[in-house]
């Protein structure tokens, strides 16, 4: 994947360097609160991050003033869809960098090059219904919410209804 720059932020392929920061970030309750993974260890993150520079899958997201890393985001063919070029997109931040508008401007930044060098036919995403604050993000950048599928995900004797959330080249206004 490209670089990406902003006002604050820098969105870049994922480094070998990048692995150490990007497991805590991973790995904190916060970041887990939502997305049902397993803790990894060191080593488990530094295949992946391989894994994500050969695929060519991941971007992450640094700020600008201080080059700390404090989030990625994803991209994945979508499972549910068949027949059209569509994407999921997965993300997550720093639970000290939320509610500063960081994923917002990354997202401003990012759905624009995957409409135009990935020529997607949708971009979609998937919110545990609880999370209302990422339901609200992709709302804010023009994601639909379609649907929710009830009792969808079981994940730490909790189950989740899963929203799902698309957003059409023909929906984007920038």
């Amino acid at each position: 994947m490209e670089r990406i720059e902003t006002a604050r932020l820098t969105l870049r392929a994922p480094e070998k360097k990048d692995a150490p920061a990007m497991l805590e970030i991973r790995n904190s309750g916060y970041v887990r609160r939502y997305n049902p993974m397993a803790l990894w260890e060191l080593p488990r993150m530094e295949k992946e991050i391989a894994q994500e520079i050969e695929r060519g899958s991941a971007l992450y997201i640094e700020g600008k003033e201080t080059g700390a890393l404090i989030g990625g985001i994803w991209l994945e063919p979508d499972g549910l869809r068949y027949g059209p070029k569509a994407y999921t997109i997965s993300y997550y931040l720093a639970q000290e960098e939320a509610g500063k508008g960081y994923m917002t401007e990354a997202l401003l930044a990012f759905i624009p090059w995957a409409f135009e060098e990935l020529r997607a036919d949708l971009l979609s995403a998937r919110v545990f219904a609880p999370n209302k604050g990422s339901a609200r993000l992709l709302q804010k950048v023009g994601f639909v919410h379609e649907g929710t599928l009830r009792r969808a995900v079981a994940a730490g004797g909790v189950t989740y209804d899963d929203m799902l959330f698309s957003l059409l080249p023909e929906d984007w206004k920038v």
